[in-house]
């Protein structure tokens, strides 16, 4: 009997972008054969359907709210976030939902296609199609295993068991109507992330698969690949492909580190220039096209302190940019908006909260933008190179080289000083290296939606959990941190699919 699983995504599966995907009509995209003719068709598909799916604000937003990455602003927030920052985690928490309905559009998406591309005869297309054939399935299936890895990540206990209990696992179209699937262990769903990233790191080619000229760095190259294995292979537990693969991501791209002692680092937040950019989901520069505005979901207007701020900046993560690397940290400045309010006396002065409002700027918008609607939308900058320095320190410190570890922290640090210089690093245990590479990761990788996940997987084992300060919240009674041990830095499956699918099983802490 065909298996298939319900999963939340099917509305959106029943919608395409219809302005870049013409060959599919609603009601259709079930059906490869009424869709895939060519490979133009495949080319189209991935173009207009898949890459699109990818949207990672769903976890970027859950991490900064759940976490210490922001604050309540001077502007309103709703009931559903002030519930999920006093770490009010359920089955109906929306960002987690859209996490979980997210990623498994883009799988459906992907099975969509490859199943379409077995009805073109591969033997009698010409040299060039062939290319593009096999470049079009590298694409989606590297972008397949980075949905997969995103949902292990959040809704599988312990990645770093294989018999752990993972996501549902399906590697063709889905329909609602017909068998719902359980979960299945990790082992499983690894099996095919890892086939997946093989073919895509063996076969990626340099045919031209978008429909006109664009930036590298917007769609998948080789180098990306390896850093979407690198991320797994760390969070999974395997050193020795977690360093071979961001090793290459490192050697493979071209790019360096930008330096803070000049323009690349900022210019690389406002979408001019590519900087140490992997791989960076495109927000285009005009008022069209269906990207959401990232900055948006901090504040409403702008990234000023006139812009309706309804988050900023946590006290504690503040504290950790300010001045806290020789030289002067870039990212203070990058992060950071020029119209904040601080409050010379904070935390003791009589409106702690209102008189010191730290205006977060990371999503400035792109420069030069055509309008105002262009105020809060930047590229979503998926795998930068310091991520790839950080898991290598990561792993020296499970092979049990400390020096190593330092080293690359150091090198990280060195190219965020506004004058390129750095302190000494040095490490003398492990939990010592784990707790700085946390705290490098925590300034790095703010508000790209990391957080949770590196107190889920190292959080432990460095002593550290949530922290936060008091003024954080405006109810001065809340709790200032959750340890890493919770159980909630598992999400929970959620109540859509409980509901319909009868043979889910919930996690642990959820019942």
């Amino acid at each position: 009997m065909k298996k298939i699983f319900y999963i939340l995504s099917f509305f959106l599966v029943l919608t395409s972008c219809k302005d870049a995907l013409d060959i599919v009509q609603d009601g259709e995209i079930n059906n490869p054969e009424v869709a895939f003719h060519s490979v133009e068709d495949m080319q189209k598909f991935l173009n207009g359907s898949v890459y699109p799916a990818v949207n990672p604000l769903s976890e970027i937003s859950f991490t900064a709210l759940f976490t210490d990455e922001i604050g309540y602003g001077p502007s309103s927030v709703s009931t559903s976030d002030i519930l999920t920052h006093r770490f009010v985690l359920n089955s109906t928490t929306s960002q987690v939902s859209g996490i979980w309905v997210g990623n498994y559009n883009i799988v459906n998406k992907v099975n969509i296609l490859l199943k379409g591309s077995t009805l073109i005869n591969y033997n009698t297309l010409s040299a060039d199609d062939k290319l593009l054939y096999t470049n079009v399935l590298a694409h989606a299936r590297a972008i397949r295993a980075l949905a997969y890895i995103t949902l292990e990540s959040y809704f599988s206990p312990n990645m770093k068991d294989a018999n752990a209990l993972g996501v549902i696992l399906s590697a063709i179209p889905a329909d609602i109507f017909t068998t719902k699937l359980p979960r299945v262990k990790n082992s499983e769903i690894y099996a095919l992330i890892e086939s997946d990233l093989q073919y895509a790191l063996a076969n990626y080619n340099t045919s031209n698969i978008t429909a006109g000229t664009t930036q590298p760095q917007h769609y998948l190259q080789k180098a990306a690949i390896n850093a979407i294995a690198a991320r797994y292979y760390n969070y999974k537990g395997d050193d020795v492909n977690a360093k071979l693969n961001a090793s290459a991501a490192i050697s493979e791209s071209g790019l360096t580190l930008a330096n803070g002692t000049g323009t690349a680092y900022t210019t690389m937040w406002t979408d001019a220039t590519r900087g140490e950019i992997l791989w960076s989901l495109y927000r285009p520069n005009n008022t069209t096209g269906s990207w959401s505005n990232i900055a948006g979901l901090w504040t409403t207007n702008s990234t000023d302190i006139n812009g309706s701020v309804n988050f900023d900046m946590s006290r504690k993560l503040f504290s950790l940019l300010n001045n806290q690397i020789a030289g002067g940290d870039i990212r203070y400045d990058v992060f950071i908006d020029a119209s904040s309010k601080f409050d010379p006396a904070y935390p003791s002065g009589p409106n702690p909260r209102e008189d010191d409002v730290i205006v977060i700027n990371k999503y400035p918008g792109k420069s030069s933008p055509a309008s105002s609607a262009m105020n809060l939308r930047n590229d979503i900058k998926m795998f930068r190179l310091s991520e790839m320095y950080l898991i290598l320190a990561e792993v020296a410190v499970h092979e049990g080289s400390l020096t190593t570890a330092a080293t690359n922290i150091k090198t990280i640090r060195i190219n965020r000083s506004k004058q390129g210089v750095t302190t000494a690093v040095t490490y003398t245990t492990a939990q010592q290296a784990y707790t700085d590479i946390l705290l490098e990761r925590r300034r790095e990788l703010c508000f790209e939606g990391h957080r949770y996940l590196d107190l889920k997987r190292m959080g432990v084992a460095a002593g550290v959990g949530i922290d936060r300060d008091v003024y954080d919240d405006d109810n001065q009674t809340m709790p200032l941190t959750l340890p890493a041990s919770d159980y909630r830095f598992t999400l929970p499956i959620p109540l859509d699919e409980i509901n319909a699918n009868p043979n889910i099983q919930q996690n642990t802490g959820y019942n």
